[in-house]
């Protein structure tokens, strides 16, 4: 229990604090005065004041936090006083605009900074079928390869007397098979002789096996590791975004990780592996920026699309206005936090073994989907 309340404080806390760091790297250069930046909410256990006027502080409560400018984030035209050159509301548009969008993009640094360094370190799945052995990865249920008991980690030595020297070999003997297969195949230091019948095989479906490929890794170098880092953050977004869409026009409740969920998931993760954990934090962070670019009130996303409307037409809304669609926007991400909670509880405590079983599975293997083409690793 320890341990994971511990995870959740570190996953967390490099995405709120590279969040906030945007925001005050921001106003840094776009000479907007800082107030305060602090870490977590509550009580001050510690603070110091910078030469620059801003008090950085440390909180009690190690979940969230905020940088606060100086002045007010909206002044109205028929205001009495202007505004001081270092407040915010001094500023022009696009100098606000890019104060409330630079925390969302350095949590999209962060994701690609993590995924750089996963993909350097770990490797990329090797795709191409003539370099990668003849070795199964997983075996699906109730298919040919179930049925005659092959296993995970199985090497495929040959098929009817021709060798399998590779991925391709074994896919092209399947596809190309007259009647039962005479597998020879290693498990560990036995070799087995295996028939797979042709009774065996789905009328539907007369050449699948029912085997995915052992992923195999391959070293990338460092800009190629950069630009695949990159990439994986596009890749993360059109994925939620496409998934979100196809909730909504198909009518069907979005799925939705709510705090519970959250917690849930890092708990798994920190009993799995280093690699994992990281790969979470990267994960959270690219979906913590996501989540605030959207134009929702109260979000960064809903103040960004109010100095954009003030650059397209020279002025604000109405302060009024303003709180109105601010007032929309809480309740509206308070219905969500319900909404995601109930689905959380339902999925974690409530759900069939075999989703446990799937769960396990698309939490193991996501951290090896690198490319939206992994050609190579189909089943057979």
């Amino acid at each position: 229990m320890l341990l994971s309340i511990v995870a959740v404080i570190v996953v967390l806390s490099p995405i709120v604090i590279i969040h906030e760091f945007g925001h005050f790297i921001a106003c840094r250069l776009t000479g907007i005065g800082v107030k305060e930046f602090s870490f977590g909410f509550g009580k001050i256990l510690w603070h110091k004041k910078s030469s620059k006027g801003t008090d950085f502080q440390i909180r009690a409560i190690p979940f969230g936090g905020f940088v606060e400018p100086e002045g007010q984030m909206f002044q109205e035209d028929d205001a009495k006083e202007a505004p001081n050159p270092s407040e915010f509301a001094a500023k022009k548009w696009y100098a606000k605009f890019f104060m409330v969008v630079n925390g969302a993009l350095f949590n999209y640094i962060l994701a690609a900074v993590i995924f750089t360094g996963l993909i350097y370190v770990k490797g990329m799945p090797e795709t191409d079928p003539t370099l990668l052995p003849a070795q199964i990865g997983t075996v699906v249920q109730d298919y040919p390869a179930d049925k005659v008991k092959l296993q995970p980690e199985d090497i495929i030595l040959s098929i009817n007397g021709q060798p399998t020297a590779n991925w391709q070999e074994l896919t092209q003997a399947i596809q190309e098979r007259k009647g039962d297969l005479a597998l020879e195949v290693q498990r560990g230091e036995e070799t087995l002789s295996v028939t797979v019948k042709d009774s065996d095989f789905l009328a539907d479906k007369p050449t699948l096996l029912g085997i995915a490929v052992y992923p195999q890794m391959k070293k990338v170098g460092f800009w190629a590791s950069a630009g695949l880092g990159i990439y994986q953050c596009w890749y993360w977004t059109k994925f939620s975004l496409q998934s979100i869409w196809q909730s909504i026009s198909h009518k069907k409740a979005p799925e939705v990780a709510g705090p519970i969920g959250i917690v849930n998931i890092i708990h798994q993760s920190v009993h799995r592996s280093l690699l994992d954990f990281i790969f979470l934090i990267g994960m959270l962070s690219l979906a913590v920026g996501m989540f605030n670019l959207f134009p929702i009130p109260i979000l960064d996303g809903g103040y960004a699309l109010v100095y954009l409307w003030e650059g397209l037409t020279g002025k604000l809304p109405s302060t009024k206005n303003i709180m109105r669609a601010a007032n929309v926007g809480f309740y509206l991400l308070m219905l969500l936090v319900v909404y995601a909670s109930y689905s959380d509880i339902k999925r974690i405590f409530f759900k069939p073994k075999t989703a446990v079983a799937a769960t396990q599975t698309a939490g193991e293997t996501a951290q090896q989907t690198q490319t939206d083409k992994p050609a190579a690793q189909e089943g057979n």
